[in-house]
């Protein structure tokens, strides 16, 4: 009689998040949670600055969060948008060319030069960026969706001659839509998106440019929804990324391990990195995830990682 040999073979299956659940300890230590491999502190109202939450996660015998490849930059915004609810504010605006400036957001507009919002009307969305709370002098006009949603344009004062113009339809009777302007260096810039730098669509440069310190919102002959962040700074996280050892020179403390995955954030990326004030990484809902330089002393939001069980299955 033939002797038969009989193989079993078994195939086990297993999605990427189990592949990451089982390769690391089932359990973190104690104030972490277990986060797709990660062991992380869970967001919360502490804001400090980037020295003192550095030394804060090194009491629990972590540190500051730090990103080396693109997957657990995307495992960090998942955690970050499951743990942490931004809160936004909408401003309805009558059917009236009038300015109303939004005070809440003025040292931000002062210190970041950039601004973000979602806008809902269908024509003629008015902003001024303006030195003082005034729009009658020393202010740059913007339509978004102007002369029936048909085109965009850039004034450097009120109702002044277009220095820039876009002819599109920017604008949804129905819908929010996401905007953003820049300023930096005298260069006014407006485009579509999430991503400060990215679609933009108007670009002036001022000659003769003079500082931004308000933002005045208005409607035409429509209504007009805005929304936006009300506290842009408490959507801001620290991570471990600093240039304080050498300027311009970006690492991961306190291990010292050189910054080879790069996610900043774009038209930003080369003032940022080599700013004579700006020596510590954050990483914000409101520029959707990307790394901006920051001043270390500022206070803001802060993630802990605990390394010796935050490992990935992948080496």
């Amino acid at each position: 009689m033939r002797e038969v040999n009989v193989i079993f073979v078994f195939v086990l299956y297993f999605s990427i998040d189990d592949l990451l659940t089982h390769c690391v300890d089932a359990t973190c230590p104690g104030g972490f949670t277990l986060f797709r491999g990660l062991c992380l502190t869970l967001s919360n109202q502490t804001m400090l600055s980037w020295p003192n939450a550095l030394g804060t996660c090194q009491d629990l015998s972590g540190t500051l969060l730090t990103i080396d490849n693109a997957q657990k930059q995307k495992n960090v915004e998942d955690f970050i948008t499951d743990h942490y609810n931004a809160s936004k504010r909408v401003l309805d605006l009558p059917p009236v060319y009038q300015y109303h400036y939004i005070d809440e957001l003025s040292t931000y507009i002062r210190q970041e030069k950039y601004i973000q919002f979602d806008i809902k009307g269908c024509n003629d969305a008015h902003s001024i960026l303006s030195e003082h709370r005034n729009d009658s002098f020393s202010s740059y006009e913007i339509v978004i969706g102007g002369w029936g949603n048909t085109q965009s344009v850039i004034r450097d004062c009120k109702q002044c001659i277009s220095k820039a113009t876009a002819s599109h339809s920017p604008l949804s009777c129905t819908e929010f839509r996401p905007f953003w302007v820049s300023w930096g260096s005298g260069t006014i810039r407006v485009g579509e998106g999430r991503e400060v730098g990215t679609g933009t669509f108007m670009e002036w440069s001022d000659p003769a440019s003079h500082p931004v310190n308000f933002l005045g919102i208005s409607s035409w002959n429509t209504m007009m929804s805005w929304r936006y962040f009300k506290d842009p700074y408490n959507s801001n996280f620290w991570l471990a990324g600093s240039d304080l050892r050498h300027h311009g020179q970006w690492e991961w403390f306190p291990e010292e391990d050189f910054v080879v995955f790069e996610n900043w954030l774009p038209d930003q990326e080369e003032s940022q990195q080599h700013s004579p004030t700006r020596h510590c990484m954050q990483m914000s809902l409101y520029d959707n995830f990307k790394w901006v330089a920051d001043n270390c002393m500022q206070n803001r939001k802060f993630i802990c990682e605990h390394l010796s069980t935050s490992k990935s299955p992948f080496g």
